[in-house]
């Protein structure tokens, strides 16, 4: 054996979000010529199995990447935009490296995800037996994959069942020492009301494989892309989040700001995946290297308590330990459709119309204002901010973190 290193590793997993790639993402050109300064940062890719082989494997049944050496040569291929590797994993470790241990770690970064799979795929199967009180679309998925007899052939095989990833693309990882895990996925699971539930589960038996029992566990919040003008994609966002509730050790960023109509992977890939590592990262560093730094990962959290009425309208103020030196306003992110964008909404008791805020103010370091004319702020019983497809977001903290969507009742 040559060139061997000691550093932390960082298990990167979910669906097309995490196995978009570098050659797909903005800004590739810049850190496909900068990855040859960073020859401490190794990959590692798991394949895409053909067929399954019967309960958890001890080793993996293929492999997409052997351990590599990250370089200019090495990080993107010409072969599409969901080859190797993957962008998210890679620029949260590339993230990790520079800015949080100042490259003085190495840092190991294993790939393994597959587009379209829900989080019941990535699940053991002793985690599926009804702890979560089931879930949108649960008998339909019963009714198509728990019957499958599954073999070692691809017409036995269907990567969307329930444990068949775990088992062939988690469970081989037992034996190593997993410092965290990176987890982008959802968007096949949009509807389930107790998502929540189902991650935090996930989280749970992970944790019991040999030497993942101290693992980190970091997240993406889904970000913006058409998915019809219902409150199904919102809804999900609120449920994520409650999971940073119930998962210890865990942390939830954003990407709800970060749409892209523009993709030409469709919408629901958007190419920003530089700026999702960079606020992973920022979770990584809180979690597990400086645990007393502000919470700069999580955006402005609203201090609930400190809403107050105004004779048009509210104001809002922040949690101090998540605004860094002070909020300020943005450009919200390009929004296609006007069913589909999140604004500022006052609602009001009585049932009266709810009303659109198109111009909020930052009143104070740590506060905003939601004021129009004609607004009866004592009648005011609710804000919803970002609450849509496209949330449109333009509260941010010193650290370049939006606030993530929120409802607040009063």
């Amino acid at each position: 054996l040559t060139n061997i290193l000691f550093g932390d590793v960082y298990l990167c997993s979910g669906q097309s979000n995490m196995q978009f790639s570098v050659e797909g993402m903005l800004g590739k050109d810049e850190e496909i010529k900068a990855a040859d300064d960073y020859g401490y940062i190794r990959m590692f890719g798991v394949g895409q199995p053909a067929g399954q082989l019967s309960g958890p494997q001890q080793t993996l049944p293929t492999v997409a990447l052997p351990w590599t050496v990250v370089s200019s040569k090495t990080i993107a291929t010409d072969n599409g935009d969901f080859d190797q590797f993957s962008a998210v994993c890679y620029m949260s470790g590339r993230h990790i490296f520079t800015d949080i241990l100042k490259s003085a770690t190495p840092v190991g970064l294993i790939s393994s995800n597959w587009g379209g799979t829900p989080v019941e795929a990535w699940m053991p199967e002793d985690q599926l037996k009804g702890q979560c009180d089931g879930g949108k679309n649960t008998e339909e998925r019963k009714l198509q994959f728990d019957d499958i007899s599954f073999g070692e052939t691809a017409d036995d095989w269907n990567p969307n069942a329930n444990h068949v990833l775990y088992d062939n693309m988690i469970n081989p990882f037992e034996s190593l020492v997993v410092k965290g895990a990176i987890w982008y996925q959802g968007e096949t699971n949009v509807g389930y009301w107790n998502y929540d539930c189902f991650q935090s589960l996930m989280v749970e038996s992970w944790r019991k494989l040999n030497g993942w029992s101290n693992m980190a566990f970091t997240f993406v919040q889904l970000a913006a892309y058409d998915c019809g003008g219902s409150q199904a994609l919102p809804d999900f966002r609120g449920v994520q989040l409650k999971a940073v509730d119930i998962t210890p050790n865990s942390a939830m960023i954003t990407a709800a700001d970060l749409g892209d109509v523009d993709s030409p992977d469709l919408d629901i890939h958007p190419r920003n995946k530089t700026e999702v590592g960079r606020r992973l990262s920022l979770a990584i560093d809180k979690l597990l290297y400086n645990k007393d730094r502000d919470n700069a990962h999580m955006g402005p959290v609203v201090d609930v308590d400190a809403v107050k009425l105004l004779e048009d309208g509210v104001s809002v103020q922040f949690r101090g330990d998540t605004i860094g030196d002070g909020l300020h306003l943005e450009e919200p992110q390009v929004c296609p459709k006007e069913e589909l964008c999140g604004h500022a909404v006052l609602s009001f008791n009585g049932g009266g119309e709810d009303v659109v805020i198109d111009d909020i103010v930052v009143s104070a370091n740590n506060t905003i204002e939601l004021r129009k004319e004609g607004v009866d702020g004592t009648k005011v019983s609710g804000i919803s901010y970002g609450w849509g497809d496209f949330p449109l977001l333009t509260v941010f903290s010193s650290y370049g973190v939006p606030a993530a969507p929120f409802k607040v009742e009063l």
